[in-house]
């Protein structure tokens, strides 16, 4: 093999090893953010606060002040609130709020926070969050990297694969349900999206919550390097292949 050869192989390689680690760049995040799922079950941002909407007021506005917050949130765009079933409703009982398949509807608050929580039901990979400052995306998430932390579902041995609640346990197995917290280390938001992916379904949750704190509990969902971090990680990529360079050199 040649030397340019050599070197296309190594970046390959290293190429392969980010993927592998999960680095690999989807969108340019101007802010960092811890990312944690709550325990089996849980379907309350327990605590961290008691500002959440439960959708379930007999007739939901689109305005909510999450449970007497001094936070004012508004919804639009394409929204469903549906009644407590096997693929919604924390405790059973009640609403939730849902895409219909493929749509999209914005969360846009009256102030900027750095915290935001929800019930994530029947949990596809479809379903994107996308959290903005103003104008600019600060971070996105789908749940690719959660699902493949808790494992596949159905699995009778995984808490978080089907409905948690008495009276639909275990209906739709098939996908997980969690509470999932999002916390913005290095700034804030004020305006977050929830996209379903036309080709998966409904992008179903409860439980919305807001609020500014420090910390986040539950078990977090892995992070992505630095940038420091992945600068040095190519400059040794960088380096073996100088190496091979002096040694075909020599």
């Amino acid at each position: 093999m040649n030397y340019f050869g050599r070197i296309a192989k190594l970046t390959a390689i290293g190429v392969a090893i980010l993927a592998a680690f999960g680095v690999m760049p989807k969108v340019a995040h101007a802010d960092s953010f811890e990312v944690t799922y709550l325990a089996p079950g849980v379907q309350t941002p327990v605590g961290i606060t008691t500002n959440y909407e439960t959708f379930n007021e007999a007739s939901f506005s689109g305005t909510t002040n999450f449970n007497g917050s001094s936070i004012t949130g508004t919804y639009s765009g394409n929204y469903l609130i549906e009644p407590a079933g096997q693929f919604g409703g924390a405790g059973g009982t009640g609403n939730y709020i849902a895409t219909p398949t493929g749509g999209s509807y914005t969360l846009t608050l009256s102030q900027k926070v750095n915290y935001f929580g929800l019930w994530f039901s029947a949990l596809d990979q479809g379903n994107e969050l996308s959290f903005y400052n103003g104008s600019t995306l600060v971070y996105s998430f789908s749940p690719t990297d959660y699902a493949t932390l808790v494992g596949a579902c159905p699995n009778a041995s995984n808490p978080y694969c089907g409905n948690p609640n008495t009276n639909f346990l275990g209906q739709d197995n098939g996908q997980q349900y969690a509470y999932l917290n999002f916390l913005d280390k290095t700034g804030t938001f004020n305006t977050i999206v929830f996209t379903e992916d036309p080709a998966v379904g409904k992008f179903e949750s409860d439980n919305q919550a807001v609020a500014d704190v420090t910390s986040i509990p539950g078990t977090p969902i892995g992070t992505t390097p630095e940038p420091s971090s992945l600068l040095l990680f190519g400059t040794g990529i960088l380096g073996v292949a100088g190496a091979v360079r002096r040694r075909l050199s020599n």
